[in-house]
Order: C-alpha cells, then sequence, then structure tokens
C-alpha cells in the first residue's frame, strides 16, 4: 500500500475510534442515569461474563481473518477467499449456538455461584442473541479490514453505537413503567447490546454482497477442511490471550465487592461502588485515550515496519514520540479531573462521589497512559509473548493487590487507587525491560517526562488563577486543554526545529 493510501486509510480508522468512543461515552451517561449506581454495579457484573464468552465464540476471529484475506487479495485467490468466509459464518454459527445453548442451561449456576447474584441472570440470558450476532459479524469485518477496505466497518460501527443510544430510552422507559426490578434493567442495557449488533450484522452482510458482486472470482480453491483448519490455527491462540485476559478482568470485578465488604461495607453499598468505580469513574478517566489510541494507530504500524528494516534509530525516536503522547495526554488530563473532578463528576453522572473518585485516581492517570503505550509498542516490536507473559503477570499483581489493600478498612476505596498506581508502575518496568533487549533503547526524559510535568505544573497554576470561577463543565473542558497545548507549544517546535534522530546500533535479541 502506497504511504499516502496508509494514511488516509489510518485517519479514517482514527476518526472512528473518536467517534465510537465518543458515542460509547455517551451511551455510558445514559445508561448509568436510567440505572443509577447499584444498576451499573449489576451491570459490571454481567460485562466480563460477556466478554468472555465472546472470546469462546469468536476470539481471533476478526485479526485473523483480516491477514488471510490479506494474502488472498495479494495473491488472487479471491474465489479462496470468498469460500473461506462462507464455511467460517457457518462454522462460527454453528459453534455460537453450541456455547450459547451451553451458557444458556448454566446461567443460573454461573449467576449463583460465580456471580453471587441472582439478579444477573437475565442480564446473561438477554445478551446471548449478541453472541452469536457478533461472533459473525467479526469474519465479516476481518475480511474487510484485511481487503483494505476501511470505510465500510468504520461507518457501521458508529451506526451501531448510535442504535444503541437510541434504543436504551424507550426499553428503559418501558422497565420503569412497569415497575421492574434493578435486575430488568441490567437486562434491558445487555438486550441494547444485541440488538445493535443485529443492525451491524446486517450491514455487513448487505455491503459484503455487493462487494463480491462487484468482484467476481473463479478457479479451484482449497478443500473445506483446509480452509477451517488455516484460520483456527492462528484463530485459537489469539482466542486463548483474550480468554485469559477477560477471566483475569472477571476475577477483579468480582473481588472488588467481596474485599470491600471485608473491610465492613455493606452488599449493595459494594455493588454500586463497583458501578461507580468502573461503570462511571473509569468511563471518564479512559476517554482521552481514545485520542491515545488513534495516534498509536499510525504510531504502532511504523514502528513495526521499522523493526522489519532493521532501522533501530527510528525505533527509537517513534517509541520515544509514543511515550510522548501518552505523557501530554496523561499530564493535561491529570491537572483538569485532579482540580475540577467534582464539576465533572456531577456534569455527567450527577454524582459527586463519581468527584471524589475522579480527583483520587487522576494522580496515577500518565503513568497508566504510558503503561497503555509500553504495551502497544511490545506488540510493534513483535514481542507477543514477551507481551502475553507481562499483561498475565500485570494481571497477577491487580489481583494481589486488590486483595490486600481493599480489604483494609481505613483504606478501602482509597486501596483502589494504589493499585491504579503500583500495578501500572509493576507493568512499565516489565515492559521496558523487554523493550531495552529489543533494541538500544534511550528514553528522551526531557521531552517524554520533565517538559510535560512542567507544562501541568504551569497549566495548574494558571488555571487555578484564571478559570476558577467558570462552572460551565464543557467550558472548563476546553479551556483546560487549551491552556495546556499553548504552554506547550513553544516546546514543540523548539523540539522540531532542533530535531534530531540518533543512529542507535541494534541489540541481539
Amino acid at each position: 500500500m502506497e504511504q499516502s493510501s496508509f494514511f488516509k486509510k489510518t485517519a479514517v480508522l482514527t476518526v472512528s475510534n473518536v467517534l465510537t468512543g465518543t458515542l460509547t461515552f455517551i451511551y455510558t451517561i445514559f445508561l448509568s442515569r436510567e440505572m443509577g449506581a447499584a444498576g451499573m454495579g449489576l451491570y459490571q457484573l454481567v460485562t466480563p461474563v460477556f466478554a468472555l464468552f465472546l472470546c469462546i465464540t469468536g476470539g481471533g476471529i476478526t485479526v485473523t481473518l483480516s491477514k488471510i484475506a490479506a494474502e488472498k487479495k495479494a495473491s488472487g485467490k479471491l474465489h479462496e477467499l470468498y469460500k473461506t468466509v462462507k464455511i467460517m459464518c457457518m462454522f462460527e454459527l454453528v459453534w455460537s449456538l453450541m456455547v450459547t445453548l451451553f451458557l444458556i442451561i448454566l446461567s443460573k449456576v454461573i449467576a449463583n455461584n460465580i456471580l453471587s447474584d441472582s439478579r444477573t441472570v437475565l442480564g446473561i440470558i438477554a445478551f446471548c442473541p449478541a453472541l452469536i450476532i457478533i461472533s459473525l459479524s467479526s469474519v465479516f469485518k476481518g475480511t474487510y479490514y484485511g481487503l483494505q477496505r476501511i470505510l465500510e466497518p468504520a461507518i457501521i460501527d458508529v451506526i451501531e453505537k448510535a442504535i444503541r443510544i437510541i434504543m436504551i430510552f424507550p426499553l428503559m422507559a418501558l422497565v420503569k413503567n412497569m415497575n421492574l426490578g434493578i435486575e430488568y434493567t441490567t437486562a434491558a442495557a445487555m438486550l441494547v447490546v444485541s440488538i445493535g449488533e443485529i443492525f451491524s450484522f446486517i450491514l455487513f452482510f448487505i455491503s459484503y454482497k455487493i462487494y463480491i458482486k462487484n468482484h467476481p472470482a473463479r478457479g479451484i480453491c482449497k478443500s473445506n477442511r483446509e480452509l477451517v483448519v488455516s484460520v483456527l490455527r492462528l484463530a485459537i491462540p489469539l482466542a486463548l490471550n483474550g480468554i485469559l485476559s477477560t477471566i483475569f478482568s472477571m476475577i477483579l470485578t468480582l473481588l472488588i465487592p467481596k474485599r470491600l465488604m471485608a473491610g465492613g461495607v455493606s452488599y449493595n453499598e459494594a455493588i454500586s461502588l463497583l458501578g461507580k468505580l468502573e461503570g462511571m469513574t473509569l468511563t471518564i478517566l479512559f476517554y482521552p485515550a481514545i485520542i491515545l489510541n488513534a495516534v498509536c494507530t499510525v504510531l504502532i504500524p511504523s514502528i513495526s515496519e521499522a523493526v522489519t528494516s532493521g532501522k533501530d534509530y527510528i525505533i527509537n525516536h517513534r517509541t520515544n514520540i509514543a511515550i510522548k503522547v501518552a505523557s501530554i495526554v496523561g499530564f493535561s488530563s491529570t491537572v483538569l479531573i485532579l482540580t475540577r473532578g467534582g464539576d465533572i463528576g456531577i456534569f455527567f453522572y450527577k454524582d459527586s462521589y463519581v468527584g471524589y473518585l475522579l480527583s483520587l485516581l487522576s494522580i496515577p492517570l500518565p503513568i497508566v497512559y504510558i503503561q497503555i503505550i509500553s504495551f502497544s509498542i511490545l506488540n510493534g516490536l513483535g514481542r507477543q509473548g514477551s507481551l502475553l507473559i507481562n499483561s498475565t503477570l500485570t494481571s497477577i499483581s491487580d489481583v494481589i493487590f486488590i486483595y490486600i489493600f481493599l480489604g483494609i478498612p481505613t483504606l478501602a476505596v482509597k486501596g483502589y487507587a494504589l493499585n491504579f498506581l503500583l500495578s501500572a508502575l509493576f507493568s512499565i518496568g516489565l515492559n521496558f525491560s523487554v523493550i531495552r533487549k529489543s533494541f538500544k533503547f534511550k528514553l528522551d526524559y526531557m521531552n517524554c517526562i520533565v517538559i510535560p510535568c512542567l507544562c501541568a505544573f504551569s497549566q495548574y497554576a494558571l488555571t487555578s488563577l484564571l478559570f476558577s470561577s467558570i462552572t460551565n463543565v464543557p467550558l472548563i473542558i476546553v479551556l483546560y486543554y487549551l491552556t495546556y497545548f499553548i504552554l506547550y507549544l513553544p516546546f514543540y517546535f523548539i523540539a522540531y526545529k532542533n530535531k534530531n534522530i540518533p543512529n542507535f546500533t541494534r541489540k541481539a535479541s
């Protein structure tokens, strides 16, 4: 692909990420207002189960079909690709139906014995249709990415998120009018996911039919068995990675209320706090990471290209750019959330305690963002084995820290903040030890850490002085970020003018 074409398609993905991320954020706000903290707590109990079974039914299919589609297109074997898509759709339909039936049968066991809350049964059953539909859609989505048709999945993703927002209101209104319990609001929220995915699948199917009509192919191809095996050989390791990560996520979600209860908090309070933490607070804290992920869409593939060509000085330069972006977004967001977290919590969720949690968790944000970038750098360097090991060790550390800190009555929710910091530091240590072994990495401390931090201190002083009387939250957000980037702009131009990429020698792996 030509470089201009690559950046155009990356730009489309970037805009799509921002749009879908914003729509997801808006959806979460609406959901929290309709369901309340306790409802969001139940919703957070159910979502890891959904994610786990989604990995079982269709984990790794999108990435695998993307790779296979790219190879088939390059070799002109479109007939073989079309047959692969057809067979995998049939396979996913049968497999996801089997898994879904198994899940429905065990739904009460999972709700009572694993989630320890019988009210989650309806939520588990409600997301079952989505398991089947998403598994089928993942085949088409991966095929489109492999064919370098970026626009269609981007538009469909935006439409699917918009449908969720549209459908949540009548369903929640129906539940309220019928005076049904909190378990029905959780089920309605999960049912909205299924409805959105139905529309997504229909659009993918129609779009794919139009594509194959305009790009007919003939010729012989491999047997059905060979095609399925070639897909599963790539997809199963990716699915196992996703399953492992999701299991740890589920353990953490279940552990948080249990450890809060061990510290003296009642069950209902613990569930409400879980909803405020994971359903509300983290949604705001990680919203700026949409920009971070969008930038990585450009940077990480370029790191992979530099690795392939052996240009270590470029790897070092682009790695520093990625860390710098994480640092800038992290520090600027920390000052905003730390100083105006209360206003933000009330504005978005009408909850002052969410504002307290935001301020509490905002301090480690630059470190957490650098942690996110470090995993992406490992991916770009082709260190998937190390990435799996380090993410597993990080998840284990999360479980240990949460178990210890949340059970201490004097810490309670502050223990979650302590884990937020310590887990990120531990993860960064693991990841950068691997990065340094991959090539002679040299961190530009001045531009990546010192200057973004100094700009944050200046931002704090100026915004506290100039904007303390402003109460309009959207205006506050704009002014705070604008102040930071105005302060950072001179350093950017100085760094750009004096840009010097040193030539580093690669270390043997």
